[in-house]
């Protein structure tokens, strides 16, 4: 008996690991439609501010929500019609990008040929061939595409998850909740994503703007689908920006040439700099509590189990899962637990006075 109970932490330890294994799968299962939710999740984050800050501006708490869902109604089917108009327009160009490509990628062969540089014997660069990347990226606004079919669900997934979070602020301002339940324990655990999803994305909405504005004075085509890119990708640590940067970097040599290109870079490089470095900083008084380490595996891992779609939502959802269990840990034995005598000491009668 004392063998079993000296066995009970690693049979529990056993016990949670296989469960995550059961629970990771089944995410990995279900990833097309988890990432329809996480996003709707991730949206509604970014403009849950909206129905509280026009309630601190004394519009009543139903007409403030009108407001937010009529904005979300129709700002969302805006954005999704041009983003569709603009897909499209990518799906059109990209056989004349692929002959530009071709074009610039000869040109570069034969100037470092004349030098004595022969680049057809390497191997590794075939990987960069006008026809695969053209493929590919291809296949990428095929999947954006498919995303966009979506978009209904999305925005009633939004409007609900709004509807639910307003509704949770006022309860909270009237009253506090004496016990733990399970939806405390998840409003506790998401306080501080919350935070992070709307300073974020206020930020990235911002730059996002800047940016929109910075491509259509360039003349640079598809501007509003760069800035929604931009926006998205600002959710992923260190190389979203980077990201976010080459697919209308390319756009634009190909269109504009090299010198409107390096004007264009310098442009986003200044934005996403004030952005980052003066404006969030502001905002975010006190660090994410996150490591890089923890950052760049949960990277890996969401982007294994959701997808593409995992690297935008792995610091959140990474968050949330140790906020989580924090809360978890912290909680108190239950006192039916605590009161439960060992049953050695039960099942011996001569410990008995």
């Amino acid at each position: 008996m004392n063998n079993i109970l000296q066995e009970g932490p690693l049979l529990r330890i056993l016990l949670g690991g296989a469960c995550a294994v059961i629970i990771v799968a089944g995410m990995k299962a279900a990833a097309p439609l988890l990432n329809i939710i996480f996003i709707s999740w991730l949206l509604a984050y970014c403009i849950a501010p909206l129905p509280t800050w026009l309630m601190r501006k004394r519009v009543p708490s139903s007409l403030a929500v009108i407001v937010t869902f009529l904005i979300v109604i129709f700002g969302g089917l805006g954005i999704t019609y041009t983003l569709g108009l603009s897909i499209a327009g990518l799906i059109q160009k990209l056989p004349a990008y692929q002959t530009d490509l071709t074009n610039i990628r000869d040109s570069v062969i034969s100037f470092l040929g004349s030098k004595g540089i022969d680049l057809a014997k390497i191997k590794t660069l075939d990987a960069l061939e006008p026809a695969r990347l053209v493929k590919f990226a291809g296949s990428v606004l095929g999947g954006a595409g498919q995303i966009l079919g979506n978009v209904l669900l999305l925005i009633f997934l939004v409007i609900i998850l709004l509807f639910e979070f307003t509704g949770t602020e006022i309860k909270a301002g009237k009253d506090q909740e004496a016990t733990m339940t399970l939806l405390a324990r998840f409003r506790e655990a998401s306080r501080d994503v919350k935070k992070y999803v709307t300073i974020v994305g206020g930020t990235g909405l911002i730059q996002a703007i800047a940016n929109v504005i910075l491509l259509a004075a360039l003349g640079v085509d598809f501007a509003v689908t760069w800035g929604v890119l931009f926006f998205f990708l600002n959710f992923i640590p260190a190389v979203g920006f980077l990201l976010a940067l080459i697919p209308p970097a390319i756009v634009c040599f190909l269109e504009l040439g090299w010198k409107t290109t390096l004007a264009m870079v310098i442009g986003y490089y200044v934005i996403n700099f004030v952005g980052d470095n003066i404006v969030k900083p502001k905002f975010m008084k006190k660090g994410l509590d996150v490591s890089i380490l923890l950052i760049i595996l949960s990277l890996i891992f969401w982007s294994w189990v959701l997808g593409s779609l995992g690297a935008i939502l792995a610091v959140p959802l990474t968050m949330f899962v140790k906020n989580l269990f924090l809360q978890i840990g912290s909680s108190p034995v239950p006192l039916a637990m605590a009161k439960t005598s060992d049953p050695l000491e039960n099942n011996n009668p001569e410990g008995r006075n």
